[in-house]
């Protein structure tokens, strides 16, 4: 059996072949958000509906997401700017450096933050009957670099025993938003360890190894040991901090394009591993070009059924529908 391929897209494509807007009200309305997804499920099966994208009569999908994937951002301040044709951005925060110096724990009580998420989660359950609680919480380092910018990157060099207290701070955080709104709102009861959890590295690939290692893994590591079961999400390029990753003992990784996958699946020979495609890296391809690139990457991290899926993120208007179908049946060919 071949691993699957998924496909999300960004907002610019749904905004260039729906006209969909992604302006400030249509994420701060749960009602909006809510139908927005449900329609994007349904134009999804209209759009591609013999390649397993979409649903056919998709229900609402009730969600926390009136920030995109920046909660946690604008939890610890960070005004969000909305576009008609972008996901929300969190802005950094002025003064970083004096701001990590007296940084301080948000209450979460006192959050308007948290407080919306409860009030559109009453909306929603109100509405549907249920919602989903779920948060992007990204990683302490990702979080760090959201409402501090660069100047948590010079200070992971410069001033070392600071970053580590911000990012230990930023561990705490996700760990308290976890379980006091997520679990919450989805009327799951907290455990320790909990069930599972996840770190999204993204921006690990802007410092060394080395400086990962003596100074980012001790916050990761930490909130690695609050769950049972932990993924990790590294969307740059992975091998180099492949050693220093057996750290957390992942369970499952999501790795970047541009990945040395043999060198990877030889340091986690049993991991199972989702593999990134980069949109970029297939824009205009011919479909034997694809089926190059996809061959290559299953026979590189296999066997097959340690893959998890292939997964081509935040498409643009870019890519064609036809590279999109290319894409899709692109694993069941290189199988045959």
């Amino acid at each position: 059996m071949p691993p699957r391929m998924e496909i999300t897209f960004a907002a610019e494509w749904w905004h260039t072949h729906y006209g969909m807007d992604f302006g400030r009200d249509a994420w701060l309305d749960p009602i909006a958000r809510a139908e927005r997804a449900q329609r994007q499920a349904r134009l999804l099966f209209e759009g591609f509906d013999a390649l397993g994208l979409g649903e056919e009569t998709p229900e609402p999908k009730p969600n926390l997401t009136a920030y995109g994937d920046r909660f946690m951002a604008a939890l610890w301040g960070c005004s969000i700017e909305y576009r008609s044709d972008q996901a929300p951005a969190a802005m950094v925060l002025p003064d970083a450096g004096k701001r990590m110096r007296n940084l301080k724990q948000p209450v979460l009580d006192d959050s308007p933050i948290v407080q919306r998420a409860f009030a559109d989660a009453e909306i929603l359950k109100e509405r549907y009957g249920h919602c989903d609680g779920a948060i992007n919480f990204g990683g302490p380092l990702n979080n760090a670099v959201s409402v501090f910018g660069e100047e948590i990157l010079a200070a992971c060099i410069a001033e070392p025993e600071l970053a580590r207290n911000v990012l230990h701070m930023m561990a705490e955080t996700v760990l308290a938003v976890h379980d006091q709104v997520t679990c919450v709102i989805n009327g799951a009861t907290v455990s320790s360890p909990r069930p599972l959890g996840c770190i999204g590295n993204c921006p690990v690939c802007m410092i060394s190894p080395n400086t990962y290692h003596d100074v980012v893994l001790q916050a990761d590591q930490w909130l690695r040991q609050q769950f049972q079961e932990f993924s990790l999400h590294h969307c740059g390029v992975f091998h180099p901090y492949a050693g220093v990753y057996q750290e957390l003992r992942p369970d499952h990784l999501d790795i970047g394009w541009g990945t040395d996958l043999r060198a990877t699946r030889c340091v986690y020979p049993d991991t199972p591993m989702s593999l990134e495609i980069q949109a970029s890296a297939v824009v205009r391809k011919s479909r034997a070009e694809i089926d190059t690139i996809v061959k290559r990457m299953i026979d590189d991290a296999g066997p097959a059924e340690r893959i998890t899926y292939l997964w081509v993120a935040e498409a643009g208007s870019e890519l064609s529908d036809e590279t999109v179908c290319d894409l899709l049946t692109s694993p069941e060919r290189v199988q045959v």
